[in-house]
């Protein structure tokens, strides 16, 4: 196993708190936190030096959400925009041992991966290969993110980094909660992909199976022999909970998949429902865009809110087999067209309004 070590120094580097500090950006919350603060970025370069070396976790109150997709109600924390810019560094000192071994099918929370792209390569697999696609085991683990044993996740930490101040910045992140990992903290998603690699290489290359694919704590396994995979189920239960400190879901079921003609059953997973001969999309998600149509048909001036939500459900319904429905309940009340267009002037003001912003100071001293 490689180990790491320098680490703290690369995290502290100016380089890597630059580097961060435009991926810290990419959040709409940060952008906005830094104007009302009026800071700039060689400021935040300037102060995030003494965040990281002087971290302490804010006194948080948790959000509870709901995950459409996931369809579970869900606690996050939001990190104040010193925590942030600290866990962004942190991350990106820790790539390229969070990207080292990671399973080319796991697909939820990183960058170039997610729902779409696991949708195509499990169309891929059924279209592809009829025979071990026979039977799905689909399962998830009991309460994930609230229940990873801080003692296991930070053994894991300690075999491969050795780098001791690096290691005391992690456990104070880690340590905000008694048990488990923060949802909405950065660094929860790569903490989480990378403490479930293991499970992920035991299940491909110890269990053998063909086709497997995670998407954060949900899992689905294709194959040809119901009998199999029950064994499978099995021995992912007993990993789990002797390597990891979790558990299995009771709700883990293995069932015949689609086979044509609309026997057998679909899979439900990531959003989509997946049929031998189509992928069609949820119905809760299906619902939701149709409602949403609706709304914006009864409103005289739609957000631009509204234009980018409006929009994101078009792209799932783009990469599904669920146009019928698109011109039944959606087409007739909104006008993507207007909406593209309200979002384009909408960015082209944004980035209108940052050069006045630069030129400003230049054409107040010609006069």
């Amino acid at each position: 196993m490689k180990s790491y070590n320098h680490l703290y120094e690369n995290c502290i580097s100016e380089e890597n708190r630059r580097i961060s500090l435009n991926l810290a950006k990419h959040s709409k919350r940060m952008r906005r936190i830094m104007k009302s603060r009026h800071l700039s970025d060689d400021a935040l370069v300037a102060l995030s030096y003494d965040w990281i070396n002087n971290y302490e976790n804010a006194e948080h109150v948790p959000v509870y959400i709901y995950d459409g997709i996931t369809r579970k109600e869900r606690v996050i924390i939001v990190p104040t925009m010193e925590e942030l810019i600290v866990q962004h560094n942190v991350v990106n000192a820790l790539k390229p041992m969070f990207c080292k071994g990671m399973y080319e099918h796991s697909y939820a929370s990183l960058p170039g991966r997610g729902a779409h792209k696991g949708k195509r390569v499990i169309e891929k697999w059924i279209r592809t290969d009829a025979k071990n696609c026979k039977y799905v085991l689909k399962m998830d683990i009991r309460h994930f993110f609230d229940t990873v044993p801080h003692d296991k996740l930070k053994a894991k930490l300690r075999k491969t980094i050795h780098d001791e101040k690096m290691l005391d910045l992690l456990f104070r992140i880690i340590d905000v909660t008694d048990i488990g990992i923060p949802l909405g903290f950065y660094t929860s998603q790569w903490l989480s992909n990378w403490y479930l690699q293991g499970l992920d290489h035991y299940i491909k290359e110890r269990l053998g199976a063909v086709h497997y694919m995670r998407y954060m704590d949900d899992m689905v396994i294709f194959g040809s022999n119901k009998k199999v995979l029950h064994q499978t189920r099995q021995a992912i239960s007993d990993y789990l909970e002797n390597e990891l400190g979790l558990s299995l879901k009771d709700n883990w079921q293995i069932f015949r998949f689609s086979y044509g003609n609309d026997k057998g059953r679909d899979l439900d997973f990531m959003g989509f429902r997946f049929f031998r001969n189509r992928t069609i999309l949820r119905k809760t998600i299906m619902y939701k865009a149709t409602r949403k149509a609706r709304k914006l048909s009864r409103k005289e001036k739609p957000t631009i809110h509204d234009a980018r939500q409006m929009l994101s459900y078009l792209g799932w319904i783009d990469c599904t087999d669920t146009y019928r429905m698109y011109q039944k309940w959606i087409k007739p009340f909104v006008s993507f067209k207007q909406l593209k267009r309200k979002v384009s002037q909408h960015d082209r003001y944004d980035e209108r309004r940052v050069y006045q912003q630069l030129v400003k100071p230049y054409s107040s001293k010609g006069g």
